[in-house]
């Protein structure tokens, strides 16, 4: 009887494996079921010879796989080949099979067209001037177009001998709208036939983009001047400004001559550097006076150089006199002086003590001891600290 029941409970467990997996197949195939997908795949072409070419061929296919739909939802067609295999065919007519590479777990079911007709010829080369043609031709007011400048100007074509000869236009287009400045741009170069149709499927080009310079002038008085940047704010304690860099430092304007004879500069939108503890970096716009515009784009890039502050102390710093009377020596009675400076860390650490100019006026003074006061000349963007001694006694003599 024990027997039985083992057997029947084996039994049950086994239906329900079975009854469970087939659930999941059911819910599996209704969520993801197989599903056929089209795509559009580009025809390569395998194995011709070097010197050979194909006139007419079709450039791309139609591919249909078959899979699970979640599956070929994340298929593309980078990721199916399809290809014809040329190796060891001659000039002449052949029929050949499109081959197709497809992804893992797909199928292919079909490729249109299956076989295409092929002509292979000998290659071709030949030179062509490339020309310039204009989507449009006029810059922003104010400004013309001088002649273009291309490099290279001329461009090699190989291909079919008969597709060569329809060759009626080797061109580039440039786009001069609204421009205030030189036009420079690597352009593709396009090949049309008398009637307009693009022949690039059958005809390849070297170098395929040229340079393009189409030099854009000012048709009024111009001028070239600084940019300034205002800051607003102040950097957090124990770091200072070091610099201010406007990139372009230099921006040319145009207007009336009068006008341009009472701008010295052009300022920027100002910066804010509250609390700064790094380089400021931004984008800002110029502030232009009325009846002036630019050569040149209006944006600027503010660079706004933020260091930590460094001092300095530098002993004993040779003392100049200034306005020595006539046949009078100076002597310094004090100890050494020290002399401690701050400023930016870039700045501090390329200070030298023969940066610094100390001295001692002494307009008036006659032979004997003197106290007098010390003045301390910096560079720019160094803060003078502490003097000891601030005065210093000093014995005038008379020479002989």
């Amino acid at each position: 009887m024990k027997r039985l029941l083992t057997v029947n409970n084996l039994l049950y467990k086994i239906i329900a494996v079975v009854l469970a997996l087939l659930l999941w197949l059911y819910v599996n195939h209704q969520e993801n079921p197989v599903t056929d997908q089209i795509f559009t795949v580009p025809l390569e072409v395998r194995g011709l010879e070097q010197n050979l070419t194909i006139s007419e061929r079709p450039s791309f296919v139609k591919v249909r796989l078959q899979g699970q739909r979640r599956l070929l939802d994340e298929v593309t067609a980078r990721d199916i080949q399809a290809f014809l295999e040329m190796s060891g065919l001659d000039v002449g007519q052949h029929m050949a099979e499109v081959h197709v590479s497809v992804p893992q777990k797909t199928q292919l079911v079909s490729v249109t067209p299956g076989s295409v007709n092929l002509d292979v010829e000998v290659l071709t080369t030949s030179q062509f001037s490339v020309n310039v043609t204009y989507k449009d031709n006029t810059p922003a007011a104010g400004f013309m177009a001088l002649e273009p400048v291309l490099t290279p100007s001329q461009v090699i074509l190989s291909g079919p001998e008969e597709k060569l000869k329809e060759v009626k236009q080797v061109y580039v287009e440039v786009d001069l709208g609204d421009y205030t400045f030189n036009y420079n741009q690597k352009l593709p170069v396009k090949i049309e036939d008398d009637k307009g149709n693009l022949l690039l499927d059958w005809i390849t080009v070297t170098p395929s983009q040229v340079d393009v310079l189409v030099p854009v002038i000012s048709e009024l008085p111009t001028k070239t001047v600084p940019v300034k940047v205002p800051i607003e704010g102040e950097v957090a304690p124990g770091y200072v400004m070091a610099r201010t860099v406007a990139a372009p430092e230099l921006i040319g304007v145009m207007g009336d001559e009068k006008v341009l004879q009472g701008i010295q500069s052009l300022t920027t939108q100002p910066v804010r550097i509250n609390g700064a503890t790094q380089d400021v970096v931004k984008t800002v716009e110029l502030i232009l006076p009325e009846g002036v515009r630019l050569t040149q784009g209006a944006k600027v890039t503010a660079i706004v150089r933020v260091e930590k502050i460094m001092e300095k102390t530098f002993t004993g710093p040779m003392v100049v006199p200034y306005n020595l009377g006539q046949n009078l020596t100076m002597e310094i009675l004090e100890p050494a002086m020290e002399l401690t400076v701050s400023g930016a860390e870039s700045l501090m650490e390329k200070l030298l003590a023969a940066d610094i100019t100390v001295s001692v006026d002494l307009s008036g003074l006659t032979a004997g001891e003197h106290q007098v006061p010390v003045q301390v000349n910096l560079p720019p963007g160094v803060t003078l600290g502490e003097v000891k001694p601030a005065e210093i006694k000093v014995l005038l003599k008379q020479g002989s």
